[in-house]
């Protein structure tokens, strides 16, 4: 006998505006299976209905979120920095202080003509 199930999938986030207040948006959706087993037993099929339903969730409660007039709630959104982005940085900030050195060291560039009199 075909029975049908129905699951909840919550997801709820709370952000900090930084001014001693907070902002939440949740979503609870409801997925209905078809299924002859138990809850415990959820099939493939269930289990991916589930994590779809989820991910939908994260998404209304971000976009929720992303309209928030308080930049600390919007900025909280944002992705971390990754450790390569950072690595990146950090090589082009090198580049960037030894081009500076060089051009302070070269012995023909007169800056003294370029100052007001």
């Amino acid at each position: 006998m075909t029975e049908k199930t129905s699951n909840r999938v919550v997801f709820r986030k709370q952000l900090s505006d930084g001014n001693y207040g907070s902002e939440v948006a949740e979503v609870l959706l409801e997925v209905d299976n078809f299924d002859d087993t138990a809850l415990s037993d959820i099939d493939k099929a269930s289990e991916e209905a589930i994590a779809a339903a989820l991910a939908r969730a994260r998404q209304l409660v971000h976009a929720e979120l992303r309209k928030s007039p308080s930049s600390n709630v919007r900025r909280a959104l944002e992705p971390p920095i990754s450790e390569e982005r950072w690595r990146r940085a950090e090589e082009a900030a090198e580049y960037e202080l030894a081009a500076g050195k060089r051009d302070n060291a070269r012995e023909d560039v007169d800056d003294d003509d370029d100052l007001p009199l």
